[in-house]
């Protein structure tokens, strides 16, 4: 994980089109699932990490986990819907503590129908807090 927020973003959105390339070319099979699962991982862990760097760095606070993020950046406006990222966060954790095909279906559904358009929402409205940060 990259050091510098502007590397650490630029990593999240690297991660967010290969998720929503895999998104925009599934073909419902299992492992297109997987592949998307997957990508959704990684790219939650990258989207959090970042918005954890942008509250350290720019808004001077003290270290937050993955809930904690979310939250404060709720609280700031940095997102707009803060229960869908906890919603996010849940399902992240569900899926990489416990893989049972339903839940792993469900998660697949949502991340093609919610998550996938509220990350990019959160990348147009990142992207103007970041320019005007620098």
């Amino acid at each position: 994980m990259p050091n510098n927020l502007i590397e650490s973003y630029e990593t999240f959105k690297k991660a967010y089109l290969k998720l929503k390339e895999f998104v925009d070319t599934d073909n419902g099979t299992e492992k297109d699932r997987g592949a998307i699962i997957n990508a959704y991982q990684y790219t939650f862990e990258l989207f959090w990490k970042t918005l954890q760097k942008y509250l350290q760095q720019l808004e001077m606070l003290d270290e937050l986990g993955p809930g904690n993020t979310i939250r404060t950046a709720f609280q700031y406006q940095i997102i707009d819907n803060g229960s869908t990222y906890m919603s996010m966060l849940k399902n992240r954790n569900l899926i990489t503590h416990t893989y049972k095909e339903d839940v792993a279906e469900e998660i697949y559904t949502q991340i093609k129908e919610e998550y996938i358009e509220e990350l990019e929402n959160f990348i147009k409205k990142f992207d103007n807090k970041i320019l005007n940060k620098k």
